[in-house]
């Protein structure tokens, strides 16, 4: 049965494939943003849900990027993503929502995790320092819908998604993830002719990485399963920055010199999610591989690159 489903962050990289996704299957998707829609804002919020009044919420909004803004910003990332998860849980119970589906992160996993990280690893222990502020709103958000479905019986679900890219990403280094950060990197020094890129670390920390399009189905599979629990979305398969590296410069025809400045921080060193739950409840697999997705991506942006380094 198709839902009425009010999505947050609608317009932004990841959720406008998500409502892409979730169009195709038949739900309406309403994607109301700023200035009436302010989430940082109890009574916007809860005027919005009453006007739209949707069966479902999915929530991807968030005060987000990669290492760089995470380092920089804790108070800003931790405060803007309690406080907007939090004004629209509420709303949303108000309102009779009848589902909450939030986007989790990797993130949120204990920075001492061995191995590949299972959904039972969730409360395991304090998160790695770099990714604190952002990966514990996560977890705020886990409890907040366990605590609403208690009260008023709304059901929660949050996939936990692993590393993102793909076409309409954030690509300046400030704000970007890694796989975006690079695509611009080698992007750049192609076109002003650089005989070397540098890169931040060692490149031996080992990353999970899944295609933006791909994620947002199974965004769409678990809202349509009913499965309640935190699921790890993913690929299950692990790729070192370096490696990394190594395919981003060949895609982009890059045949310089790559040095790493170990000056830089390098972050947890693995991190790859364990997909075997997911495989088994969502009975599905990612299907684009890693270097046909940074292909489709290279050549996105190479065709949107003024429009793509304007993006904050």
């Amino acid at each position: 049965m198709p839902d009425r489903i009010l999505l947050t962050g609608g317009t932004g990289f990841f959720g406008r494939r998500i409502a892409e996704t979730l169009r195709e299957r038949g739900h309406t998707v309403v994607t109301p943003g700023r200035p009436d829609f302010d989430l940082m804002d109890p009574s916007s919020t809860r005027r919005t849900l009453e006007q739209v009044r949707p069966d479902t919420v999915v929530h991807s909004a968030a005060h987000y990027g990669g290492l760089g803004i995470c380092v920089a910003e804790p108070v800003q990332i931790f405060q803007r993503n309690v406080i907007m998860g939090v004004n629209l849980l509420d709303a949303a119970s108000k309102v009779g929502v009848k589902k909450f589906l939030t986007i989790g992160s990797a993130c949120a996993y204990a920075g001492s995790v061995n191995g590949d990280m299972k959904e039972s690893d969730f409360w395991s222990g304090p998160l790695h320092p770099s990714v604190e502020a952002y990966g514990f709103t996560k977890k705020v958000m886990e409890v907040g819908m366990r605590a609403y479905n208690r009260g008023t019986g709304m059901i929660g679900q949050m996939p936990i998604v692993t590393n993102l890219y793909g076409e309409h990403d954030v690509f300046g280094e400030y704000r970007s993830h890694v796989a975006a950060a690079l695509i611009k990197k080698f992007a750049d020094a192609v076109i002003e002719k650089k005989k070397q890129v540098v890169c931040w670390g060692t490149g031996a920390p080992v990353r999970e990485f899944i295609y933006s399009g791909d994620a947002a189905e199974g965004v769409a599979l678990l809202l349509a399963s009913g499965y309640s629990e935190p699921l790890n979305l993913g690929t299950g398969i692990g790729t070192s920055i370096k490696e990394l590296s190594e395919i981003v410069a060949r895609l982009t025809r890059f045949d310089g010199e790559i040095v790493w400045d170990r000056t830089k921080p390098d972050g947890v060193m693995r991190k790859v999610l364990d997909v075997s739950k997911m495989k088994s409840v969502l009975d599905w697999t990612p299907p684009t591989s890693l270097e046909a997705g940074l292909a489709r991506t290279i050549k996105w942006y190479m065709a949107h690159k003024a429009e793509a380094d304007a993006r904050a």
